[in-house]
């Protein structure tokens, strides 16, 4: 028995939805165990209160970007805007640690931990009809608790998809994993046929 063909597709494939970085949180290990309080002492602007917080806190505003510090000598950086903005903030926060007396491991090497993205469909989303056609494994969707719909990427990733067409990416690693993830719920939309129409 032949199978039918396939229709066709697009003569041009759509392109990446765009999409904007609002975070990169990148982790890496700088040193071996540190002192918070006396680093707290030395660091100007360091923020550090133990039964608020574990870590100590350090904030830049050029680069911008934070430090979170842990006694492990291990530091996430959070609030960078882009991945090719993470070497140039520990690179900062290097030259501040060696200024206040750390011991620094050779050649510390970043990497992204979680990148957010925020993008639009271009038009409405159903998202009650996008729920139906989804497997329930993969979403959450409860409109009286949260306004959006939540997809678990099978590309690594959450997706936050709301009525308007908004879309959040969280979790992913990298832009290109962060725009699979739109592409991914693009598709669903399609096939889910939920998109509004004006």
């Amino acid at each position: 028995m032949n199978a039918l063909p396939a229709p066709p597709g697009p003569a041009h494939p759509a392109p990446h939805l765009p999409l904007t970085v609002t975070n990169i949180v990148a982790s890496v290990t700088v040193a071996g165990v540190l002192d918070l309080d006396d680093l707290a002492r030395v660091i100007p602007g360091a923020d550090y209160n133990k039964q608020r917080f574990s870590g100590l806190v350090y904030r830049s505003s050029s680069p911008k970007f934070a430090a979170l510090v842990f006694t492990s000598g291990k530091v996430n950086l959070v609030g960078v805007q882009h991945p090719d903005a993470v070497a140039p903030a520990l690179a900062s926060l290097l030259a501040v640690l060696r200024t206040a007396g750390v011991d620094l491991v050779p050649d510390p090497q970043p990497r992204v931990v979680n990148l957010v993205a925020a993008g639009n469909l271009g038009t409405g989303v159903s998202l009650l009809k996008l729920a139906f056609a989804l497997d329930l494994e993969n979403i959450e969707y409860e409109p009286e608790v949260f306004p959006g719909l939540i997809y678990r990427s099978e590309t690594g990733g959450v997706a936050l998809i709301f009525t308007s067409g908004a879309l959040i990416v969280a979790g992913a690693l990298s832009i290109d994993q962060a725009k699979a993830v739109s592409d991914e719920v693009r598709h669903l939309v399609d096939r889910a046929g939920a998109w509004m129409r004006t």
